[in-house]
């Protein structure tokens, strides 16, 4: 089982991000059930929870990958002109932009840690509930052309501040969701009704995390230091370093 300890700081680098984000853009899924029972006692989590542990998950994803957190941040911040809106992918790895979904299973922790251990070890069946991974169908249609391969990972808890270990589960091309899930659902093959419509790609058809060392080359540039980013001369430099001041990158 492949798993990464996260560091203490990725929480509050992920929440600063968050909260100057505000009001830009929305999450695809928001979950208010999770807002309500397990951050309740923090407001501003609570606004942005959703927001945290996606940031977590892609800080997690680039040091498991090798990459600087630090710096994919920084250049999300550039790439997404300064907060502004979405970026078209979370990181670039061998030149394939990337989209990695951390996920969470579950209404409450007990059921997060019970899917958790099957998720992990596999034999979790496509037709029980969480056997499957989703991807949003406006966030599907959206970067249809800005994304290569679709990363799925999970924490071991669901409140980011009690989180000590982020899991890769698997991945899958664009091409092969395509093919896997072609149409939207608003059911899971599990009988469940989803928040939104969804493509729900079978747990058994993600290949194994290790196997995404070895990808293909794509044509994409990563910016191993946001000094390359062209768009750090274009955008505002002094907000760039109010940003990440805050942030503590």
């Amino acid at each position: 089982m492949t798993k990464l300890e996260i560091p203490k700081e990725f929480y509050d680098i992920a929440l600063s991000l968050a909260k100057q984000r505000q009001g830009r853009f929305r999450n695809q899924f928001t979950t208010g059930k999770l807002r309500e029972e397990l951050c309740g006692d923090d407001t501003d989590l609570m606004k942005h929870v959703e927001g945290v542990i996606g940031y977590i998950g892609d800080m997690c994803a680039a040091k498991w990958l090798g990459l600087n957190p630090k710096e994919l941040m920084k250049n999300m911040v550039l790439d997404t002109d300064l907060l502004a809106h979405r970026d078209e992918c979370d990181l670039i790895f061998r030149g394939n932009r990337v989209d990695v979904k951390t996920e969470f299973y579950g209404k409450d922790q007990e059921s997060h840690d019970q899917k958790l251990v099957k998720v992990l070890d596999g034999s979790i069946g496509e037709k029980e509930t969480y056997g499957c991974r989703l991807i949003n169908d406006n966030q599907f249609r959206e970067n249809s052309d800005t994304i290569d391969y679709y990363l799925f990972a999970t924490i071991d808890k669901m409140d980011p501040r009690k989180a000590k270990y982020w899991y890769p589960i698997g991945f899958i091309s664009k091409t092969r969701a395509k093919d896997v899930a072609p149409k939207p659902m608003w059911w899971s093959p599990a009988g469940a009704r989803l928040w939104t419509p969804a493509h729900c790609i079978p747990n058994k058809c993600l290949d194994k995390p290790e196997r995404f060392f070895d990808i293909s080359t794509g044509e994409f540039i990563n910016y191993d230091s946001h000094l390359d980013n062209p768009k750090y001369n274009e955008l505002d430099k002094d907000k760039f370093k109010t940003i990440i001041k805050n942030a503590k990158l």
